[in-house]
């Protein structure tokens, strides 16, 4: 396996796996630059499996996901790309792949740009299933943000207890979890209660709760800062990633504490860009960040198989 010609092989459609590709100013170059670094970091880590077909080699980059497979009880993979020189016969590789590589009664996974068509209709004929359509809105005009501003702070020990409340009772059916019929509800709504839980002991960069007199802190948002891809991207971008507000004590603080976080990231790290994902279905969030300047900027399907 000659790695280096496979990514370079690759390259039209790799950038598109990039997280940052919505980013018009980030270059080709830099994106394949931060894409070819994350594959090549699973490929000296063994996470990969080559699959022959007809004398053609398929690398399908794969990685196990411990937690998610202790916490569902559900052996979990993610399957990050497929590189290959001839894409002739992905399909056929595919299937060998989930009958060859992945244990029985495990779960694999896996987010694709639109733009990869070769490999989403493979994962379709191989009885992946779309479990959720994912949009991502950008907004890199940053100087232009002067929301009214709200009192806010960033979530301690003590809120987890409502945090994690707000985050099972405020479903979101659409999202990845609630979605795929693989997992049950509650398992769902309980992993959101940890994720927020992990999010403030320290697996987020910062956790905003409001600080509004006479208002409960029953809402949140968090923030990856990403600083540790500014050099290599040359973009100092960072993300707003998971949400909840309580519609019973909250109402009304959706578009404070995205515009809050907005005015966070800017004014406190630096940064130059924010992007946010949501699902396709959410449309109640859209306008609401189109009015605090944010845009569609790419998307991506996610697929699931269930290896029975």
């Amino acid at each position: 396996m000659n790695i280096d010609s496979l990514l370079q092989a690759n390259a039209a459609i790799l950038k598109w796996y990039s997280p940052y590709n919505f980013n018009r100013n980030i270059s080709d170059a830099h994106l394949l630059t931060h894409t070819y670094a994350i594959l090549q970091q699973h490929i000296a880590l063994n996470e990969y499996v080559s699959i022959d077909v007809e004398g053609i080699e398929y690398i399908f980059i794969v990685k196990k996901l411990e937690w998610d497979t202790n916490y569902f009880g559900i052996p979990t993979y993610k399957l990050i790309n497929v590189l290959s020189m001839s894409y002739e016969f992905i399909n056929e590789a595919t299937q060998l792949f989930n009958t060859n590589y992945l244990p029985k009664n495990a779960y694999c996974f896996m987010e694709v740009p639109a733009e990869d068509i070769s490999t989403i209709q493979a994962l379709g004929n191989a009885s992946y299933k779309l479990i959720e359509t994912r949009l991502t809105y950008y907004n890199n005009q940053l100087h232009t943000h002067n929301y009214p501003r709200y009192q806010v702070r960033q979530a301690t020990k003590e809120d987890i207890p409502s945090l994690k409340k707000v985050a099972a009772t405020m479903r979101n059916n659409f999202d990845r979890f609630h979605a795929d019929k693989t997992f049950d509800m509650q398992i769902a709504d309980n992993f959101l209660s940890t994720y927020i839980q992990n999010s403030v002991a320290g697996y987020a960069n910062y956790v905003m709760v409001p600080n509004q007199k006479n208002t409960a802190s029953n809402s949140f948002l968090t923030a990856n800062y990403l600083q540790e891809d500014w050099d290599m991207i040359q973009c100092k971008i960072s993300k707003m990633v998971l949400s909840a507000v309580s519609a019973s004590t909250n109402k009304g603080w959706y578009i404070k504490l995205i515009s809050e976080m907005t005015y966070h990231l800017r004014d406190t790290i630096g940064a130059e860009c924010i992007y946010l994902n949501t699902q396709a279905t959410n449309r109640a969030v859209f306008s609401t960040w189109e009015k605090l300047g944010y845009k569609l900027g790419n998307t991506t399907h996610v697929f699931s198989f269930l290896n029975k």
